[in-house]
């Protein structure tokens, strides 16, 4: 994607963030995870949710003409990246990988870890990162949950 911008967010840039995040999850992940599942992903989810870790310094943005990501660090790892639906396979999520990575680099960390949505899984692995191990992501006290790959690598 041309004229693509990577920039720490702001709090001014929460609705947007939580906007892309809606946007990805309800036009990425339909093919590996049902409706509910979808459903429980996004509940409780609002432009608060971002705040505490644009305060930190730990999430940056991908705009264009548009925010089209965003990614999140938390330490050593890699806690959230979601793009819009639309910018997916136009290289933005690993213009934001690259720049969490060199953030947790900074940092002194000798490697990252992450946990992959299925639908995520085989972008990581072409970024790097190898599977260590399987679990469930599930929000709140939802009986409903989805399946998530553990992934690490080395920096």
């Amino acid at each position: 994607m041309k004229n693509l911008l990577i920039r720490p967010a702001t709090q001014d840039d929460a609705e947007s963030i939580f906007q892309v995040h809606k946007n990805s999850v309800e036009n990425l992940c339909t093919a590996d995870y049902g409706a509910e599942q979808i459903a429980m992903w996004l509940d409780g989810r609002s432009p608060e949710t971002y705040r505490p870790a644009i305060a930190a310094g730990n999430l940056w943005l991908a705009c264009s003409d548009v925010l089209q990501g965003f990614v999140e660090i938390e330490g050593l790892e890699v806690s959230k990246l979601f793009i819009r639906g639309e910018a997916a396979g136009q290289g933005v999520g690993k213009r934001l990988l690259a720049e969490a990575l060199q953030q947790i680099a900074a940092a002194g960390h000798t490697s990252a870890y992450l946990e992959a949505t299925l639908t995520a899984e085989k972008f990581y692995a072409a970024c790097g990162f190898r599977k260590i191990g399987e679990g469930t992501f599930s929000r709140g006290n939802s009986p409903v949950s989805i399946e998530i790959i553990k992934m690490a690598r080395i920096l």
